[in-house]
């Protein structure tokens, strides 16, 4: 008898298209602490109106999500859009994620997030902003190490999950270089 070759499984695209229509941004967020709710304008802790968190998850890369983190938009600082990122829960149901591929925006590579992680939960509504409500998934590269232009997809990252859950909260914790935020123009979850 031959052993035969184990391939990997076939992964696919997941809709991030959400339970209430509604992609919620963070900020001031580390990995399994609790969100804390981002909004609109330009001080700390907001996004520009036009580059809201839903940008994230609406398949076009003409589009992107700006968060300042701690910063306001007049200063630039390595630190500037850290710890933001945004959460969601699956219309589509429980999913089983086991990869992500971050794009970048149009401009402004030292806005590229670097270091990201994926949390998981079965909890829906207000329960999603506890940090007991995720399990963490992956944290790693972002697959952006080297530049690859602008509104470009980077390399997949793989994740060891086995675990089926209906929300999902991604997170920035590093990015390319000095500037007043973070920017992407899509987060894509692959699996099943």
């Amino acid at each position: 008898m031959i052993d035969q070759p184990v391939c990997p499984p076939i992964t696919t695209l997941i809709s991030l298209d959400s339970i209430d229509g509604a992609v919620y941004g963070i900020h001031g967020t580390k990995i399994n602490q609790d969100s804390q709710a981002s909004q609109p304008g330009l001080l700390s802790g907001h996004y520009p109106t036009d580059h809201s968190p839903a940008n994230a998850c609406d398949g076009a890369t003409s589009t992107k999500y700006l968060n300042f983190g701690r910063c306001p938009e007049y200063i630039d600082d390595i630190t500037c859009g850290l710890d933001t990122g945004f959460y969601l829960e699956l219309k589509r149901g429980a999913s089983l994620v086991t990869g992500l591929q971050i794009c970048t925006a149009n401009d402004f590579p030292e806005r590229d997030p670097l270091t990201v992680s994926m949390e998981g939960s079965n909890q829906s509504g207000a329960s999603l902003n506890l940090g007991s409500s995720w399990t963490l998934i992956y944290n790693g590269p972002s697959g952006l190490q080297t530049n690859p232009g602008r509104l470009t997809c980077g390399i997949m990252q793989l994740m060891n999950n086995s675990i089926q859950y209906k929300s999902y909260r991604f997170l920035v914790s590093s990015k390319r270089g000095y500037g007043n935020s973070v920017q992407y123009s899509e987060v894509k979850l692959f699996g099943y």
